[in-house]
């Protein structure tokens, strides 16, 4: 028996009630409220089907599977009885067992869309009570009354009505402190070394975790990714230290560089803190009132809060109202975990407004394009399941975009490697901001930029093996994209000046552009990197 194991006493007899603790409402804040925690237990549920759902990343399934055990035991040791459950069905089939066992089983709404499927029946049929989610800070009512039920949303609206209803950042006249609801065009210098790099945190593992390090590395070691020990936040102690280094190391110059990108610092002053924020170790509210408190620049401050209630509630409130984005007709399906090896499940039919449809490349999964920003951007998701915001959305799925990868393989993606992702983030993320797959349901254009935008906001341009002006691929990719989907772009007036330009371009070097993402797909595709002599020989011509 594991040392966890023989931790997890058995519940007394004659408990009243059970209360199913899902793997991402790990916080006392969120359990029911009874007088006394004798009278109700506590239900954990660890299955190995959920890991077979995709190929989640080996540092991903460690930190989910410690910080719930830690959080089971911590829950003990204020006296809720405790029944964990090892498993390998899915949750609503163990938890119609347990119905058979002890009666219905209260559980709060899930944040994941696919938990929420699962027990629905279990709901219809009385087995269980779901009740809503209070670590929210935003209601599914409240994000109706201001965006309506029918797309297309904007946060920015939804964000703004927010901040008046809560009265967060206004002045005596209840306007925006700084003049803007968003000082966004003062938090985007590129890093110049000017200040001093935050230290790195690390976490002191024991032995609970190690036997979850020691489950991962075997019975999923056909997982990609690594998992860097010290990297493991486990404890409600973990948490917390996390935070207090967060604000007293990054917070202050958060701001100005969100958006930076650097070889020297893999998160720069970025707090780290969205694994466990996903997983409510740490609480939105606990978090916001903090920074709202602190004495930070007001860029750094709007720009955090910006994220924590105005993207992160507005995603979750629109992947929860189009129900996963079943908001299009056009559907298409990819292969299965984007291409890693193994038996995994077949995806759901994904929206796919642009059609693309290209097989995501072995470079995603570890193998090296010759193009340092993206070599990096997935060395670094390999190495530790994370990478900061600009990476993801201007590197990642920028290139991918550019090169007509299938949406739903880079969701997947996605999905399977980071630490902090779950269907609810990682789906508007990728699907409506990385790819514009489903429209302008929620974005107005797609994100997408050529090699300057890069060049000007990280520093791998000088250090690549593709001279960004000679042959470095990215700006081709970027006018071939257009070409492909000008018909979809045409009237769309955030795309006007790029399709102007687009319009003047000649034959000749719309020609070359695809010949240049032609080969890219070609190279990629096999796993090959590219020749900076074949690039510039084909920009020649």
């Amino acid at each position: 028996m594991s040392l966890f194991s023989s931790s997890i006493l058995n519940p007394p007899e004659g408990i009243d009630s059970w209360h199913f603790v899902a793997y991402d409402q790990l916080n006392e804040e969120l359990l029911p409220k009874y007088s006394d925690s004798h009278s109700f237990g506590l239900i954990f549920i660890e299955t190995s089907w959920k890991a077979e759902q995709l190929p989640y990343h080996k540092q991903k399934l460690a930190l989910l599977l410690s910080n719930q055990r830690h959080f089971a035991l911590e829950m003990q040791s204020i006296g809720y009885p405790i029944k964990y459950i090892f498993s390998n069905k899915e949750y609503s089939e163990i938890l119609e067992e347990l119905f058979d066992e002890i009666g219905k089983i209260s559980v709060l709404s899930p944040a994941e869309l696919s938990l929420r499927k699962s027990i629905k029946e279990l709901e219809n049929s009385g087995k269980v009570k779901i009740s809503s989610h209070k670590g929210w800070l935003t209601t599914s009512e409240e994000f109706k009354s201001i965006m309506g039920n029918n797309p297309p949303w904007r946060m920015d609206k939804f964000y703004r009505n927010i901040r008046k209803k809560r009265k967060i950042m206004l002045d005596k006249e209840q306007k925006p402190l700084g003049g803007s609801w968003s000082l966004d065009d003062q938090n985007r210098l590129p890093w110049d070394g000017s200040l001093k790099l935050p230290p790195k945190v690390t976490f002191e593992i024991d032995e609970i975790t190690k036997e979850v390090i020691s489950l991962v590395e075997t019975k999923f070691q056909h997982h990609p990714g690594k998992i860097v020990r010290e990297n493991i936040p486990s404890s409600s102690s973990d948490a917390s230290k996390l935070w207090e280094w967060a604000k007293e190391n990054v917070m202050f110059s958060f701001g100005p560089y969100e958006d930076a990108m650097t070889k020297e610092h893999k998160t720069l002053f970025h707090t780290t803190v969205s694994s466990l924020l996903n997983l409510n170790r740490l609480m939105p509210r606990e978090l916001l009132d903090d920074v709202l408190e602190m004495k930070i620049p007001l860029n750094s401050k709007e720009g955090f809060v910006r994220q924590l209630i105005g993207w992160r509630e507005f995603v979750r409130h629109v992947h929860e109202i189009t129900n996963g984005f079943e908001v299009t007709d056009v559907f298409s399906q990819s292969r299965n975990a984007a291409g890693w090896p193994g038996n995994w499940p077949k995806p759901r039919n994904t929206p796919n407004i642009l059609g693309n449809d290209v097989e995501l490349p072995p470079v995603f999964w570890g193998d090296k394009s010759g193009m340092l920003c993206l070599d990096s951007a997935v060395s670094d998701v390999i190495n530790t399941g994370y990478t900061h915001h600009i990476p993801r959305l201007m590197v990642l799925s920028n290139i991918a975009n550019l090169l007509g990868i299938h949406p739903r393989e880079l969701t997947d993606w996605f999905w399977s490697m980071f630490t902090d992702a779950y269907d609810w983030v990682v789906e508007p993320n990728v699907l409506a901001m990385g790819t514009y797959a489903v429209g302008d349901v929620m974005t107005t254009k797609p994100y997408v930029s050529g090699t300057p935008y890069i060049k000007k906001m990280g520093d791998f341009c000088g250090s690549c093996s593709l001279h960004f002006k000679k042959s470095c691929p990215i700006s081709d990719m970027y006018w071939n994209f257009l070409e492909e989907n000008k018909d979809t772009f045409s009237n769309n007036h955030r795309m006007f000046m790029p399709m102007r330009t687009l319009s003047k371009r000649t034959l000749l070097a719309k020609n070359s552009s695809k010949m240049v993402t032609e080969y890219v797909r070609s190279q990629l595709s096999q796993g090959l990197q590219l020749d900076p002599l074949i690039i510039e020989s084909i920009k020649s011509e």
